[in-house]
This record gives C-alpha cells, structure tokens and sequence, in this order.
C-alpha cells in the first residue's frame, strides 16, 4: 500500500502534463531496432504524400516490420558481422534444407521402390489404363455453324493424309495444331491414364496400336488426329513417366500409413487458428498452442508458423480464404513432413556437400544483392565514415534513405524483403520491438496529414521475400502435367 500511495505521490509531483508528455513519447515510437528508432511522425510523412499507399493499421504494421528487418541487417553489417558462417546460412535457409532432406528421404524409401523393369515397362506400354499419345487438334468452336464444322473437318483429314503420305508428325503438330499446350511439344500428350481425357477421344486412343493414327476424332474442342507412338520411339520418356505413377501411389499408400501408425489427429480448433495465425505470424511464432497430436509428439502454433513462412505469402492469403476442411488437411501434411524429417535423421540421411555449396553460393549472391540496395556493402559503409559518420550512424542514414526511397518513388527503388528465416535468425540477436500504440498513432498522423478524403482499400502490394520451395510442392521426376485440349476439365 505504501508503495502504491508513494507512486502515486510521484506522479503528483509530476505533474498531469509530465504524464502525457511521457505517454506522447511512447505513443510517438513506432519501432525500435538495434539501438534505432522509427517514430510515428517519421512513417506518416513518408505515407501522407503517396496517396496509393492505401491507410490501414495492417499496412502500418507491414512497414514497421519491414524497417525493423532492414535496421537490423544494416547494424549487423555495420557492426562487421558477415552472417555468412555456415550455421546462419543453413539456419536462414531452412526452407530449402529441409526439401533436399526431404527429397533425399523421398529418394531412398519411396522412389528406390518404384523401379521398373523392362518387362514391366514392355507390359504396361501394351495393356492396361496408361497410353502416350500425341494428337493434333483442329479447334472448332462450339456454336459454329454446320459448314465451319465440315470445313474444319476437311482440314483434319488433309493433315491425315500428310502423315499417312510420310510427313513427320512431330513437325506438323508445332506448325499447325491448335493446342499451344502440346504443340510446343510435338503435339505430345506424355503419359495419359484412362479416365481424364473425354469418351470420344479416350476410346479413339485406347483402340490404336502401338505405330497406328487416328482418323479425325470430334470433340468438344474440334477434330483430333491420334498417334500412339511404338514403345521404342519413346520407351525413356514412357519408362520415367511410369515410374513417377507408381511412386504417386506409393506416396498415397505411405501418407495413409503414417496416418493409421502415428494416429494424427487435428484439434477441432485448428482452423480457426491458423487463420488467425496467417494474419499475425508474429504473434504465432511465440504460440505454443496445440494444433495436432500424434504417437510421440505434437504440432505447435510455433511449428505451425514456421512451416507456414516457408510457404509464399499467396498461400497464407489462401490460408484465411480456405475451408475449414481444406486446412485440417493443411494441418496433417505439415505433420507428415514432420514425421518424414524425423524418419530421415533417424536413417542418418542428410543433405549434400552439393546440396550445400548451392545454398551457400545462392545465399551469398542475395546477401550482396540485400546489402548493396540498401548501401550497407562494406565499401559503402567505408564511404560513410569517411563523411564523417560512424558505422552504426552511417547504416541508419542509409536504411532510412533506402526506405524513404522504396516507399516514396518506387520506381528507382527496387525493392526487396530480408528473407523471413534470416530475420528471424536477425531478430533473436538484436532488441527490436513494435510499439500497436504507435502504429496506430502513425495512422491517425497520416489521416491528419491527408485530409478526410484518405482512402481505406486493400492491403500493400510487395514482392515476396526469396525462399526455398515448400516441401511437396514440386512434381517429382517422371510425373506429367495434367493433359490439355481434350481432358473432361477443359481448355
């Protein structure tokens, strides 16, 4: 009690206006980083004059975040600190070393079970619901009248008669068919399975001989001229696509064995919070909020988060959109990577000394990119302390050149975002932090400074910080794209 009344006596003294002059201050202080301070003034100058900028707290925020990272890389250069030491660069690249461990565990349990052989190859090739197919297409459009049709016909059955009369089929689909998909290609299909491709085209396919064409096939698209080609003109391309088949139903068969042996199950509130989450990773990645349990462990909002930030900021925005059924299936496959890295450090399976030149050279070559926009090169920051500046202050005139820059004129300001993984590594070595008084202080500083008339829209547009592929997220060898002009879909 004495304590609160001596407190209180403190602030008497004070003075009312001491107290609001202190908490004025605090409000003014958007962000601090490393020793540097962003006030709330400063960001709305830099916003009120360029009226696109739309004004609302999220974009406020998104521009704090963005000098904070900045700040912090500037000072790490200034400081002589070259975060080019192998732990920082693995860490700053954990998007990509965890695909290429992924990749090597995919390689050695899954892929090493889908080799086939020439037998197999030979068999499928000749029987069964696999074909490769090249077509030719003569696009009708389909509220043409019955003469176009014919037309369109007569020229189908000339191009036959080209091929039949020794014209190679190949070139004649890059000059004249009408798929841009295929034709590019040689008119190839690649590796098609029964079922995708519409009836009338499927049942032309399926009733060719290995070496036989088609006559003109009508579809929804126009007429189509098959060609099945022998097994040896394309026994390579047909022996890798097969093999990408049967490791897509190895992956199935395997993800549905990781979800009956470890008993994954999402908590019903999940969805709900990784919604939330993908609009405030910050928060999220303090989070230890239970999303999924399995045998032996658990998924955090914190795990959560970081999968989420290797993903590019579209898919968070899909995120918030999605269903709620789409995200508990979000939710398992990011616990099933877990479980495959897990499995591959178990086997001892690790990345590379290839895998891990590419990231250093790559990282390295966007690092002097980074530092050279914003003028923190170590030649720069020579050139500042010769003006009589220090490191540390020179650094700091140079972020808040380049970030007055990106957000004033653009156009000769390329812009960039600190790869999300490095300015996490970034921002567990320095003291930064973001004032939501001051943010929303920098907001209604702009609204003074633009008027009434200040617009409210959607949310900044920035480029994507550089990162590696999420995991799963590329096809694997062997596997084709879905077909084009004749499948059920559409063009």
């Amino acid at each position: 009690m004495l304590r609160r009344f001596a407190l209180l006596s403190i602030f008497a003294l004070a003075g009312c206006s001491g107290l609001r002059d202190a908490m004025t201050a605090h409000q003014d202080v958007v962000a601090r980083a490393a020793g540097q301070e962003l006030t709330a003034t400063q960001l709305a100058q830099l916003i009120a004059p360029v009226k696109q900028i739309p004004l609302n707290r999220t974009v406020v925020d998104r521009l704090a975040d963005l000098w904070v990272d900045y700040q912090l890389l500037a000072q790490a250069a200034a400081r002589g600190d070259s975060l080019t030491d192998s732990a920082t660069i693995m860490a700053a690249n954990w998007p990509i070393v965890m695909q290429r461990l992924v990749d090597h565990f995919h390689d050695s349990v899954i892929v090493r079970r889908a080799k086939v052989t020439d037998r197999q190859v030979d068999s499928a090739y000749n029987v069964g619901d696999l074909r490769w197919l090249d077509h030719i297409l003569v696009r009708v459009a389909q509220d043409t009248t019955a003469a176009i049709q014919t037309a369109k016909r007569h020229v189908a059955e000339g191009y036959l008669a080209q091929l039949k009369g020794g014209a190679n089929f190949g070139r004649l689909a890059q000059q004249k068919s009408d798929d841009p998909g295929s034709a590019k290609s040689g008119g190839s299909l690649g590796l098609v399975t029964r079922g995708t491709l519409v009836k009338s085209f499927e049942d032309a396919a399926w009733g060719l001989k290995p070496g036989q064409i088609s006559d003109a096939v009508r579809s929804p698209w126009g007429y189509h001229i098959i060609w099945r080609p022998t097994l040896a003109q394309v026994h390579d391309s047909f022996a890798a696509g097969l093999q990408g088949v049967l490791v897509q139903r190895i992956d199935s068969v395997y993800a549905d064995s990781v979800n009956r042996e470890t008993g994954i199950k999402v908590r019903g509130s999940a969805p709900a919070a990784i919604r939330a989450a993908a609009q405030n990773l910050r928060d999220a990645k303090t989070s230890g909020r239970v999303l999924a349990t399995y045998r032996g462990g658990k998924l955090t909002m914190r795990d959560f988060a970081r999968w989420l930030e290797a993903f590019p900021t579209q898919t968070r925005s899909a995120v918030s959109q999605a269903p709620d059924s789409t995200l508990l299936q979000f939710v398992r496959s990011i616990v099933r990577n877990e479980l495959m890295i897990q499995a591959a450090r178990t086997m001892g399976i690790t990345i590379t000394a290839a895998d891990r030149d590419t990231i250093r050279r790559m990282y390295r070559q966007d690092l002097t990119t980074m530092e050279a926009h914003l003028g923190v090169s170590p030649e720069s920051l020579s050139a500042g302390t010769a003006a009589g500046r220090g490191r540390t202050e020179a650094a700091a005139h140079r972020v808040d050149e380049y970030f007055a820059g990106i957000i004033s004129a653009p156009a000769t300001h390329p812009f960039f975002e600190v790869p999300p993984f490095l300015a996490d590594l970034l921002r567990g070595r320095s003291a930064w932090s973001i004032s939501p008084a001051g943010v929303d202080r920098a907001v209604e500083k702009v609204t003074e400074l633009r008027g009434p008339a200040t617009p409210s829209g959607g949310a900044m547009q920035v480029m994507p910080a550089p990162s590696g592929p999420p995991i799963g997220a590329q096809p694997r060898p062997g596997q084709q794209p879905a077909a084009p002009a004749p499948s059920k879909r559409g063009k």
